[in-house]
């Protein structure tokens, strides 16, 4: 069985970039192994009360492309993480 402290911490190192987060700032690079310090900055920033709460939500939206091909829909469809 998995724990809470195991859980956050696979979310956290598939979800976020923990190296991109912290050359733009986002992240210290002293929360390394802190997956809660990650999560709760992401929380505090996106206003989720909890990380879980990220990607849960479909993303439609229109991607504009300066080449782009014909065959790619004028709305793109980001499901949520937690369907299959």
């Amino acid at each position: 069985m998995t724990d809470k402290k195991t859980t956050l911490k696979n979310f956290m190192e598939e979800f976020f970039d923990f190296d991109g987060m912290v050359k733009c700032g986002f992240f210290k690079k002293e929360w390394k192994e802190d997956y809660q310090a990650q999560a709760d900055r992401i929380c505090l920033f996106f206003g989720y009360k909890t990380v879980y709460e990220y990607g849960a939500r479909e993303i439609r939206c229109h991607i504009s492309e300066v080449n782009p091909s014909e065959d790619k829909p004028f709305i793109t469809i980001i499901p949520n993480i937690y369907e299959s």
